[in-house]
């Protein structure tokens, strides 16, 4: 399914670049520190997400940063630099817990503190969510609308994004799936035995490109500044940005941009 000419000016394709995972928050919940080979969170914070947005600076491209909450306690200022440079920081649970396996009461308390911490740091209350490696419980949907988002992207059911209304969901949230093929974190993390060569892997995110600009006018890329921050592998994202300028009709935007339209021309088809 193609959705030809629905995007803003007619554009073929939305393409959104999201970046996951900010600071120690991660490694500190899982080793109780962020030191040694733990440390990799403090490289996102000082040298990877820098250095994705003087890439996104140079192409004039708007971002989606999905972050945990704690960071707006401990790194506000990179939050507050994201908002600077025109990208959005959406929410990505507390500490990068295992969102999957939340008591109810502690879901909410967290997914509350992360709402409010981000909005104090940065200014602006967060409209987007993407749980901690996608994971949900039955509850997670009730808590986001509670707690005033408009689109989630946890999800892996479509190709496109869609109005969960529509779906026999009672919620009213726009959901914005992603993919694994699409993740770095599946070529990259040190949890491979052999983490895949970086040039290798644009070439998958551009054959995944392809596709997506023939038959389904969206594409979701999910990466680590952690990852995709480093080195040569922020040059696969470059290349990947330059791929794709190559193009007609494509549309780099934020998360919160494209489902803003999406939720923008239902109301107009009366949907």
């Amino acid at each position: 399914m193609l959705l030809e000419n629905f995007w803003p000016n007619g554009a073929r394709i939305a393409i959104c670049l999201t970046f996951d995972n900010m600071g120690a928050a991660f490694d500190i919940l899982r080793y109780g520190n962020s030191n040694g080979i733990a440390s990799e969170g403090n490289y996102a914070l000082y040298r990877g997400a820098p250095r994705i947005m003087d890439i996104c600076d140079t192409y004039d491209i708007k971002t989606t940063f999905f972050v945990e909450g704690w960071n707006g306690e401990n790194n506000p200022e990179i939050l507050q630099e994201m908002i600077g440079r025109g990208h959005v920081v959406a929410g990505h649970g507390w500490m990068h817990e295992d969102w999957s396996r939340l008591a109810p009461e502690e879901e909410r308390k967290l997914m509350e503190q992360s709402t409010n911490t981000i909005e104090k740091a940065t200014g602006i209350h967060p409209t987007g969510w993407r749980g901690p490696g996608g994971g949900m419980t039955s509850n997670t949907l009730s808590y986001l609308q509670e707690f005033g988002y408009q689109y989630d992207s946890s999800f892996m059911d479509d190709d496109i994004p869609y109005l969960m209304k529509l779906r026999g969901h009672s919620i009213d949230l726009v959901q914005l799936p992603f993919s694994w093929q699409l993740d770095d974190a599946m070529y990259y993390s040190h949890s491979l035995h052999t983490p895949m060569e970086p040039f290798h892997v644009l070439d998958i995110w551009k054959e995944e490109f392809d596709f997506a600009y023939e038959e389904t006018g969206y594409y979701m890329l999910c990466c680590h500044p952690r990852f995709t921050g480093r080195t040569v592998r922020s040059r696969v994202l470059e290349k990947l940005i330059q791929y794709i300028r190559g193009f007609e009709g494509i549309w780099f935007a934020r998360c919160d941009e494209v489902a803003g339209w999406l939720r923008e021309q239902s109301d107009e088809m009366g949907v």
